[in-house]
Order: structure tokens, then sequence, then C-alpha cells
């Protein structure tokens, strides 16, 4: 935030005119467009282009005087709160929590994120509650966060295991992060504290039998059955499953394609499905897909209540 002195040429005159640029930041709207946020002053005043005289001389030098104190005044009251501009203790006294909300709120539309996003809400507001500050966090309060996360127990009343802890945590350094850039604070005070240690662990999958003995089990969510059978014939991930419309699939000369953005990546992929795929689970995919691919173009194939 500054205030600059400009000029500016009226017409064929010899006057040129003085104004203050005040530059007060920038914000981002949802759209990621940088907005430049400033405002002009006209102080209605002018000195001469091409002073020739002594008079036109010594009138520029007391008006740019003039300019030059009014200016500094402006930066003054800039300072100390009284333009309508934030100082670093009113940004300090910015609510944390309704900024975290917030944020999660951007992911509102992707299940797997929001779900994770919402989550940590929770653990936040249960540890600061819902009135703490930016003032408030420090490098001790990151650390203070970070073994409540710990401490903290899953769904089935089983201790999060250091993956999930430290996913909590990222969520949280990435407000922080996102806050220095919007300038409510200059540093991140989660700079130096460290994540869990995460073992390495080797995938396991399922072998061929093992998948035919899945199959011909009953399921009490057969949709559920579907969907894992889907994912393990097409290599998808759950998220890229869970979002697949009947638009993302193409027909060609009778064989089928999914033709999708991955959640995690947001890469362009194109994946044939096999004859297993199209008929996991007695699911003729092909079948539905020549049905409903003008009626229900946008719909989910996999449909759950909560894409309701």
């Amino acid at each position: 935030m500054n205030v600059n002195l400009r000029k500016r040429k009226q017409g064929k005159s010899n006057k040129v005119a003085l104004y203050l640029d005040i530059y007060k930041g920038r914000t981002v709207d949802a759209n990621g467009k940088t907005k430049y946020l400033r405002t002009y002053e006209h102080l209605n005043m002018f000195i001469y282009d091409n002073p020739k005289t002594n008079s036109d001389k010594l009138h520029n030098k007391k008006i740019m005087q003039i300019a030059k104190n009014i200016k500094n005044k402006r930066e003054l009251e800039i300072y100390s709160g009284r333009y309508g501009i934030k100082t670093d203790t009113d940004c300090k006294n910015t609510n944390f929590y309704e900024y975290y909300c917030g944020l999660a709120e951007n992911y509102k539309l992707e299940s797997s994120c929001w779900r994770s996003w919402k989550s940590s809400c929770q653990i936040l507001k249960e540890f600061a509650g819902e009135n703490i500050t930016f003032a408030e966090i420090d490098e001790n309060f990151c650390e203070r966060y970070l073994r409540h996360i710990q401490n903290k127990t899953s769904m089935h009343n089983r201790s999060l295991k250091n993956t999930s802890i430290n996913y909590y945590f990222r969520r949280f350094v990435y407000a922080i992060k996102c806050a220095v850039k919007d300038k409510i604070i200059k540093e991140n005070p989660a700079t130096n504290v460290k994540l869990l240690k995460v073992k390495k662990t080797e995938p396991v999958y399922l072998t061929f039998e093992e998948l035919q003995t899945l199959i011909k089990t009953d399921c009490k969510d057969s949709l559920l059955k579907r969907m894992f059978i889907f994912s393990c014939l097409t290599g998808l991930r759950w998220g890229d499953v869970y979002k697949l419309t009947w638009s993302e699939i193409e027909e060609t000369q009778g064989k089928c394609s999914i033709v999708f953005k991955q959640q995690k990546t947001q890469e362009t992929n194109y994946l044939p499905l096999s004859e297993q795929a199209l008929n996991c689970s007695s699911f003729d995919l092909l079948l539905h897909f020549r049905k409903s691919r003008f009626r229900y173009n946008l719909t989910v194939i996999f449909h759950f209540s909560v894409h309701n």
C-alpha cells in the first residue's frame, strides 16, 4: 500500500493537474482474476508545464510543496487505519476459523476433498474454537495443534495413522500459506513444524482368483460392490469412479472408452473399457449407456444419495 503524487497534462494549455494515486492492495476473485484496488484524489491544484518567468517557477515550487505535504498526510492516515485500509493489526485480528472454513467451501463440489476439509474444520473447531484469530497462531500453536490431531481417533475409535495426521495438518498449513499470499500475515508460523515420519508400505493387489471370488460373493450394498469391481477392472481411483458421468463415455464402432480428467492430477485420460468392465457384476454398462446418454448426459453412472 502506498501513495504516489501524479501529474496530468490539461489539454493544450500549459497547466498540469496534480492528483494522488492511492494503492490499497489487491484481491483475487472466485475465478482467480487479480483486481488491483486503487483510489484517486484530485487536489484541485496545478503547476506550469514549462515555467518561464520567476513568478511561474515560484508558483510551481510552492504548489509542489503543498501537494507533497498532502501526500505525506494521506500516508499517515493509511498507517493509522483511517483511510479504509487494513493495517497489520487489523489483519491479524481476522477470524482464522472463518477464513479456514471459507477455503473449505471451495472444495464442496469435490466429494472426497470436501469430506476431508469438513473433518479438518471440525478438528480445528474442537482445538481452538470458532473465535480464533491470526494473531493467536504462532509456532507454538502449530505444534500443539499437530499434537491434538495425533490424539484424535477415527470414526471406528482407532488411532489415526501418521498419513492421516499429516494429511489433516497439511490442510492447516495450506490455509496459513494462503493467508500469507493474501497478505493477512507476513510469514508462515508452521515453517519449522515437522510432519510425522511415514513408513513406506508395499501395495497389495487382488489376484484374479480373489476377484472372481469377490464377484460371486453377496454384498448388502450392491452398488458399492459394482463400483469396487469396476475400479478393479479399469484401474480408476475411487474418486474418479464416484464422479464418473455418462457424458464421459464415448462409443465408437461398438467399443466404449472413458474420456475423463483424473480428480487427483486433473490430466485428461482415455481409457478403453473391456467387456468385463462393461458387464461387471451383471451390470450392463453398454446397454445403460445407449439408453441414458441423451436423457441423462450429466448424470453420474454410480448414483448415491449424496449426488442428489
